[in-house]
């Protein structure tokens, strides 16, 4: 027994026999239960959540949810709760393995792809029925028994429909490699639509042994999600794919039962009812006209175009790089018969991605017709006689008399990356100043004049802290990652702990 593995021990009335996963939402041990007398599969999640209040009482209110769910293909959860300051899940212990250990042998024939994904399918449907999203599709949480009954799993961290994107403790719920494209912004709330895309992901790395967006960094496994062509297989299931992986949720297959149907009816030959013909990805069409046609929506939408206003910080750009500051994600699938990888990071301190480039868009041609000038004459008026002294804006309470004046933000919720604090008195104009030299576009508040969620004091002295505004979570973990250092992320409320981190 390692220092971090608990096998042999004792937890409750669970004698822990062996550690058999481990991924960054706990461990899962194969134990048996004393007072019942029956091995199961036990999920440590880490201590921290059990401080973390929301996350608590998310985690207790979705295990009951799950456990009175009734489908063959969710993994039965026996009991849920709290033993010694521990949150635990004991569920039924699976023999077999995981998806990802047999994708990881090539492509499945596709019998055997749609027959996984109609399972997986089944156990989707049961949970969107009853108000939950999984938000963890991903061949890790697709179990295989030795007769390829397949279930699905970590159902227990799973979310509830209309619950927060990310835990408190910052921690997304999904991989990137099968995450819809309204999971990285704040435009539309993700819903079963966010779990078909991800079904469908699992699909065509069933089929082809690789993901979609296949890439070396993350940045461009996200821009692939958020910008590119759905990728085909050379398959009679592109169109499915295609139609599964829309961009846009509200176009999107309607369901994962829907989605597993028309793979089926492909399967056997027949003509998918549930895919239209306008899901595919078109060729792309150069309009001719010299007026710009009305508008339409594609099955795809173009690559996105970078904001002039700031360079290097395009949608994607930005989303990519926030994303790749939450690398402690849940990515802890329970790995009942195979001991998963465990990537530990900490959570105040992420290494700078190398963000990508959102790739251009060929501009279709546009006939300019000049006409001749038109001479026009302008006469100056004098100049007023009396001059104007312009009025410097009034400065908040703790202003510090630089060029950039305190800022007092809103507590409604937004969220900013702190990117230097200062508590010497003596010192504050100094330090802010420089701190705001060398983070452009940045502002600086005194935290005991904020927000409720910031800590207000040092050692009885004020904190004056330089911070970064996010347009999004997302912005905000993208300023994170590029700050790299001690920089960290909080949310501009009164209700939200002091200390929580986002990213």
């Amino acid at each position: 027994m390692t220092e971090s593995d608990r096998s042999d021990t004792h937890l409750g009335p669970y004698r822990l026999v062996r550690l058999i996963g481990r991924g960054g939402m706990g461990e899962v041990y194969e134990a048996v239960d004393t007072v019942k007398d029956r091995t199961v599969a036990l999920k440590l999640l880490p201590a921290a959540l059990a401080d973390d209040a929301d996350f608590r009482a998310r985690f207790l209110r979705e295990s009951r949810t799950v456990a009175k769910l009734n489908d063959p293909h969710i993994i039965p959860i026996h009991d849920f709760g709290e033993l010694d300051g521990q949150l635990f899940l004991d569920m039924r212990i699976v023999h077999g393995r995981d998806l990802r250990s047999i994708i990881s042998g090539g492509p499945l024939p596709a019998a055997r792809a749609v027959a996984i994904v109609e399972q997986i399918a089944a156990a989707l449907d049961t949970a969107h029925a009853s108000g939950l999203l999984h938000r963890d599709v991903k061949p890790e949480n697709v179990l295989l028994d030795s007769n390829d009954f397949a279930y699905l799993a970590d159902f227990g961290l799973a979310q509830s429909a209309g619950q927060t994107r990310l835990t408190s403790t910052g921690m997304a719920i999904g991989s990137f490699a099968y995450m819809a494209p309204e999971r990285f912004g704040n435009d539309v709330e993700p819903g079963p639509a966010s779990d078909v895309y991800a079904l469908t992901c699992v699909l065509y790395e069933c089929l082809t042994g690789a993901q979609p967006y296949a890439a070396n960094s993350i940045e461009q496994i996200i821009a692939g999600h958020l910008s590119r062509p759905v990728p085909t297989t050379g398959t009679p299931f592109d169109a499915v794919i295609a139609a599964g992986m829309a961009k846009d949720p509200r176009t999107r297959i309607a369901s994962p039962g829907v989605l597993a149907a028309a793979a089926r009816d492909v399967l056997a030959g027949r003509s998918p009812a549930a895919v239209s013909p306008t899901l595919v990805a078109p060729a792309p069409h150069v309009p001719t006209s010299t007026r710009e046609p009305a508008a339409a929506r594609p099955a795809h939408p173009p690559y996105p175009t970078a904001r002039a206003a700031k360079p290097n910080r395009s949608k994607t750009a930005l989303i990519a790089g926030g994303v790749a500051a939450a690398l402690l994600l849940a990515a802890g699938g329970i790995a009942l018969a195979l001991t998963s990888s465990n990537s530990a990071s900490q959570p105040e301190v992420s290494s700078q991605p190398e963000v990508a480039a959102a790739s251009p868009t060929t501009s279709a041609p546009v006939t300019v017709t000049q006409t001749a000038p038109v001479e026009t004459t302008v006469t100056s008026a004098p100049p007023p006689s009396t001059a104007v002294t312009p009025q410097r804006p009034q400065r908040g309470v703790g202003d510090l008399g630089l060029s950039t004046p305190i800022s007092t933000p809103a507590c409604d919720g937004t969220t900013i990356t702190v990117v230097y604090n200062a508590v010497a008195p003596g010192n504050y104009a100094a330090e802010i100043a420089a701190a705001l030299a060398d983070h452009p576009g940045a502002a600086y508040l005194r935290t005991d004049q904020s927000c409720a969620s910031l800590k207000q004091s040092e050692n009885g002295n004020p904190i004056y802290a330089v911070y970064l505004p996010g347009a999004s979570l997302a912005d905000t973990c993208a300023d994170k990652a590029r700050s790299g250092g001690g920089a960290y992320t909080r949310r501009l409320d009164d209700t939200t702990p002091v200390g929580t981190e986002l990213c």
